[in-house]
């Protein structure tokens, strides 16, 4: 616990630093998370006994990121349509059927789509801030969203240690309880709302806690799917990087989900950060 507490606090320190920077820093921020996260996904599922096309995964949720941000939402259909190819080549090279294209390619562009598409919104929400006028919008928005998920985690966990008694999903995770999703929720409701009084982008009580549901719903659904696609590959973590606790990939999980529907909150809400 104190190793997972310092490494934290250490990628907590980068985050913010990033964001009191520039967009670019919390960039460089989302392209290492996606990059780490793809090399962990692949490497498990290739561990596992599939062959997915790694190197043009691994590529492609690097660069959608980047692509977002440089270009914007309209380069990721653009980046999605040549990794398929990219990934389609690699398979019409095998030496046959045994190769198993068809599931090695979905296994594939899930590891694209789930790590790199809905990564690179973060990337989006940061470009938002390099608009003139809207300096802080995209980060603020980042910074609110990160607080809100963790809080959901931390609340989720202390309520569901404490007074868990239903299962969410029992053949999913049996430790995750209604209780804790509850829990969660009122955490995520409270610091949305704590934080967002210090925003000059969330700091309408409505727009602030339309935010903090979209969260308390969409973090816990984050946290599910990745340890349904553990519990579908018979491993406790995807990664290492803190002993006990998990990987990069362990870690962001709840982020996932969030990030997308967070832009497109914002673009209806302040339709002016298009």
């Amino acid at each position: 616990m104190p190793t997972a507490v310092a490494v934290g606090l250490l990628i907590a320190a980068a985050f913010i630093g990033a964001l009191l920077w520039k967009p670019i820093a919390v960039l460089a921020i989302v392209v290492l998370v996606c990059g780490l996260a793809a090399v962990e996904f692949f490497d498990k599922v290739t561990e596992r006994g599939y062959h997915p096309a790694t190197i043009v995964g691994i590529a492609a949720a690097v660069c959608t990121p980047l692509a977002a941000y440089w270009v914007g939402e309209g380069a990721l259909p653009l980046v999605l349509v040549l990794a398929l190819m990219a990934s389609g080549v690699t398979f019409v090279g095998a030496d046959g059927v045994a190769a198993s294209p068809m599931p090695n390619m979905a296994i594939t562009s899930l590891g694209i789509v789930w790590i790199g598409l809905m990564g690179s919104y973060a990337a989006l929400l940061a470009g938002v801030s390099n608009v003139p006028g809207l300096d802080n919008v995209g980060t603020d928005t980042l910074f609110i969203l990160a607080c809100g998920v963790v809080a959901n985690d931390v609340g989720a966990l202390f309520v569901g240690s404490a007074a868990g008694r239903t299962p969410l999903r029992q053949w999913i995770s049996p430790n995750k309880t209604l209780e804790g999703f509850l829990g969660g929720g009122l955490a995520t409701i409270v610091v949305v709302w704590i934080v967002s009084l210090q925003s000059d982008t969330w700091n309408d009580v409505g727009e602030a806690l339309l935010l903090a549901i979209v969260i308390a719903l969409l973090a816990p659904l984050g946290d599910l799917v990745e340890s349904m696609f553990k519990r579908n590959l018979d491993i406790k973590d995807f990664g290492t990087v803190v002993r006990g606790h998990g990987g990069v990939l362990d870690r962001f999980d709840g982020f996932l989900f969030v990030l997308p529907a967070a832009y497109y909150l914002l673009q209806v809400l302040e339709p002016f950060a298009s």
